[in-house]
């Protein structure tokens, strides 16, 4: 059988990656950065994480958490992130967990990084601890009144519900739930009340997109530049 903690992990990965690629964009007008498109699959496809284990001049060696090890290559356009701030690859160490995304060989166990990010253990574990408890995600299945019915990436069916409270937003816009549509992939944020997850905040991604806890607020994406001011955190 495989574990919950194997099936969560690239889930609880992009969330905490994928905002931060937004935020590593470029301002418009120089070379732009693309990271995936199609969300949590493409993410999955073309990223590894895992602890460093070794780091020799450009490149990093890490291990997975079934154990295998891999190499990943970086260069002059690799980019470094450790929350919103830029980094370089000398501000890693032994021990840091990454994820790095770029052009993955399964076979070669290598990865072409265009991309490095440092993740927050404790932010990883207390995330992996509180999905489907304080934060959700999936495509939306059916509308039945006020609950929304979704399939999570893990292949769980839950029953997000709603209330006069509840916020909907789709791309930071202010929205209602009849604008809600089967098919349409949703984050909720909220908690267990009556034994139900019940949604403060419910927001509507483009498809194959992904939103993980935290990135709910409304406020223009901030991009980043060596010496510029990081970007407020969200709070939590």
């Amino acid at each position: 059988m495989i574990s919950v903690r194997r099936i969560a992990a690239p889930l609880l990965v992009a969330a905490v990656f994928l905002p931060l690629l937004h935020a590593a964009a470029p301002p418009s007008g120089q070379d732009q950065f693309q990271g995936p498109q199609g969300g949590m699959t493409d993410f999955e496809a073309h990223s590894v994480r895992g602890d460093i284990t070794a780091i020799s001049g450009t490149t990093i060696t890490v291990k997975t958490d079934d154990g295998q090890s891999w190499s990943v290559a970086t260069g002059a356009n690799t980019r470094f992130r450790k929350q919103r701030n830029l980094i370089s690859i000398h501000d890693l160490h032994v021990g840091d967990m990454i994820a790095a995304i770029g052009d993955k060989d399964p076979k070669a166990k290598t990865v072409g990084a265009v991309f490095v990010v440092v993740i927050d253990k404790q932010r990883y574990e207390q995330m992996r601890a509180d999905f489907g408890k304080t934060w959700t995600t999936g495509v939306v299945q059916s509308i039945n009144g006020t609950n929304i019915i979704i399939k999570r990436p893990d292949k769980v069916i839950q029953t997000v519900a709603v209330d006069e409270n509840t916020e909907f937003r789709r791309r930071r816009e202010d929205i209602i739930l009849p604008d809600i549509k089967p098919g349409d992939n949703i984050s909720a944020r909220g908690a267990i009340k009556n034994g139900a997850f019940l949604a403060t905040v419910v927001a509507v991604m483009p498809p194959g997109g992904f939103r993980g806890r935290g990135e709910f607020d409304h406020q223009p994406a901030t991009n980043s530049s060596p010496g510029s001011t990081p970007a407020p955190q969200p709070n939590q």
